[in-house]
């Protein structure tokens, strides 16, 4: 009976984790200016967070191609130029660190243990890529308004909350080994 009980409480979370961003958004979409930057953050947030809500409680990916680490990105260097090891450092601290907690190197480098944080890590990506195409619509629907700063916003913190997580998954996938699993 534990693992019903345990379902239960799983499915609601899923469901005011769902709600919450709808809510909210709704909420910005009455009560804020659509062209300024608290919304632009919210348009950003909410479908981050409800995509991240969901994938804690059915993890999925973009398929192996998509998540396959190209040949200029397996060392690292174009991820550490664009500044990943600035957001990996913010995103090893609270509350940041809250949100996902698997995303760790395990204590036993096992094969599994790996294995199980590579899969952790592309889900992650995969939230984070279509959170990432949503808001880059929502972008690209202010600059059709003529919304420019919302536009220059939302943009700013899709980067921020998306692309650099994005960034970061396939870097650290990166240094985890590509198709094997590194233990030292």
């Amino acid at each position: 009976m534990p693992e019903a009980d345990d379902r239960g409480v799983r499915a609601g979370v899923v469901i005011v984790s769902v709600l919450v961003p709808l809510a909210v958004v709704g909420w910005a979409v009455v009560v804020l200016d659509p062209a300024g930057p608290w919304f632009a953050l919210i348009a950003v947030w909410a479908p981050m967070t409800l995509l991240g809500s969901v994938s804690h409680a059915r993890p999925f990916d973009l398929g192996s191609n998509f998540h396959r680490l190209r040949p200029f990105e397996r060392d690292g260097r174009v991820y550490e130029r664009l500044g990943v090891r600035g957001a990996k450092s913010i995103a090893r601290r609270p509350p940041i660190t809250w949100f996902n907690p698997g995303l760790r190197l395990p204590r036993q480098r096992t094969h599994e243990q790996l294995a199980l944080l590579d899969r952790r890590m592309r889900t992650a990506e995969a939230s984070h890529t279509i959170a990432f195409v949503v808001s880059a619509a929502v972008a690209a629907y202010a600059l059709a308004r003529g919304w420019w700063a919302a536009a220059g916003w939302t943009l700013l913190f899709d980067v921020v909350l998306n692309g650099y997580p994005i960034a970061l998954q396939r870097y650290n996938r990166a240094r985890l080994g590509v198709g094997r699993y590194r233990t030292e």
